[in-house]
């Protein structure tokens, strides 16, 4: 078996043991220290950094975004270095319940596109396009779609918890969620750092579109989704401090835009044309 392939196997069975952990944890399933869930997650975030490390080595640059499944592997590592940064500042552990089938999902994902039955999707990127500019255009990208599942997992726990204090029972989310105000702050504030980030990716992708293309715009889908994106993050931060915007509405909000950021992200690779770095 491939060494890369072992790798993100091992990614995906470390983060779906801590899935498994904070689940028996949540349902008071055993006697089970929360902080053994974020351990789990170090480790997949270390065994997917290998991974990372050993496709960079296969193709022959640091930044292995080549093809579909490095950019899922990459995307899982982002994801989990924003939840672990923003765990040491919260010390909530159990915000890592919607975040670690995120995690497992994503990394599974990568694992079967590296199969030969997922060969098909793996269109590998024109190299001689690899330049600086699209080094950062990437980086910021990923870190801000991270940054944006950050404030959808947010979202979803302020769901949760509404309904639990709406029907006045003192169930499991009640005790070990934070309160609705740090939930709520929880979903803004990954926006004050995803949003300059994606900003940041578009305009430095018009520098490399039109260093590699000759021209800044790119009329492709991927391009046209990920400005709707930012536009609708845009608004919602918009409406929370200038129109006060707060509460459910807020996380409804936060959960519909992480689902143009699914789109952007994946439902464009299936649109013909979409970004044409592809081989």
């Amino acid at each position: 078996m491939d060494f890369s392939l072992l790798l993100i196997w091992f990614t995906a069975a470390a983060y779906g043991a801590a899935f498994l952990y904070y689940f028996f944890y949540f349902w008071d399933l055993g006697p089970l220290p929360a902080r053994g869930a974020p351990f789990l997650i170090r480790a997949g975030f270390l065994l997917n950094t290998f991974y990372l490390g050993a496709e960079a080595m296969d193709q022959g640059f640091f930044l292995p975004m080549a093809h579909l499944t490095q950019a899922l592997g990459f995307f899982a590592r982002s994801l989990a270095f924003v939840y672990l940064v923003l765990l040491v500042r919260i010390r909530r552990e159990l915000f890592g319940l919607v975040l670690t089938p995120i995690l497992l999902l994503l990394s599974l994902a990568a694992g079967i596109s590296k199969l030969p039955i997922g060969e098909i999707h793996a269109r590998p990127v024109k190299m001689e396009l690899i330049s600086p500019y699209f080094v950062v255009h990437i980086t910021s990208a990923f870190f801000a779609y991270a940054s944006f599942t950050i404030s959808f997992a947010a979202g979803i726990l302020y769901l949760i918890q509404s309904r639990e204090l709406k029907t006045r029972r003192a169930g499991a989310f009640y005790h070990k969620l934070p309160a609705l105000d740090e939930l709520e702050r929880l979903i803004y504030q990954p926006l004050l750092w995803g949003l300059p980030l994606l900003a940041c990716a578009l305009g430095v992708g018009f520098l490399w579109s039109k260093a590699a293309f000759g021209r800044y715009w790119l009329w492709d889908p991927k391009t046209i989704a990920t400005i709707v994106t930012a536009v609708f993050y845009a608004v919602v931060l918009y409406l929370h401090y200038v129109s006060s915007l707060r509460g459910k509405q807020v996380a409804l909000l936060s959960i519909i835009a992480f689902g143009l950021v699914l789109f952007s992200f994946v439902g464009t690779r299936l649109i013909q044309g979409s970004h044409p770095y592809w081989q």
